[in-house]
């Protein structure tokens, strides 16, 4: 998917060349993509009425994942003179990971024939408040690192709930995979967050 990504277009709020695009890069893969779907669904059906609303809480995880992307872009720079690599690295791959989600929903709304989120629309729908440019310790950063995992949790979870009556599957796979990546990211963050506090003690 030929988009071209350029560095000074990665780091600002729901950047055009980035989240939100209509055609995303092809990522590299750690875990396997969740099935797409190949069915058709007669239009005006109840089917057609529940797939419509896999698409718009894919935009609405879509609008908050592309901001915590953003988060974790944000304070990549704010930290770069931390001489942590644990730290580094963690960020990063966060990052990288939010990013893989990103192209994940953007897929799985277009294969439901629906329209993806764009940047303008993001401040909308999402939960998330945009990352601040003051620079903050490392506790606190993670922090709120933390506080944005929890609140799109809440999200994914009550997406969970309201497409249980749904054929679509996948994209309760798809769900299902958010969550647990977050879950698992979160948990890192507090182990993190725990081994700094015993340095402190």
């Amino acid at each position: 998917m030929g988009l071209e990504l350029s560095q000074d277009r990665m780091y600002s709020l729901v950047s055009p060349g980035i989240p939100g695009a209509r055609r995303q890069p092809q990522l590299r893969q750690k875990n396997p993509r969740p099935k797409r779907s190949r069915r058709t669904v007669p239009f005006g059906s109840r089917q057609q009425t529940m797939l419509e609303l896999s698409c718009q809480l894919l935009n609405q995880l879509l609008a908050d994942t592309m901001v915590l992307y953003d988060h974790y872009r944000r304070y990549q720079l704010v930290l770069n003179d931390q001489p942590d690599p644990q730290l580094q690295a963690m960020l990063d791959n966060h990052a990288w990971e939010q990013r893989q989600l990103i192209d994940f929903i953007v897929e799985r709304v277009g294969t439901l024939g629906g329209t993806t989120t764009v940047p303008r629309q993001v401040a909308g729908l999402t939960v998330l408040s945009r990352p601040s440019n003051d620079t903050v310790e490392v506790a606190e950063t993670l922090s709120r690192l933390l506080e944005a995992h929890e609140l799109i949790i809440i999200r994914i979870r009550e997406a969970l709930a309201a497409t249980v009556p749904s054929p679509d599957e996948e994209t309760r796979g798809l769900l299902s995979y958010m969550l647990g990546q977050h879950n698992s990211e979160l948990s890192t963050i507090v182990e993190y967050l725990a081994d700094i506090s015993a340095v402190c003690a």
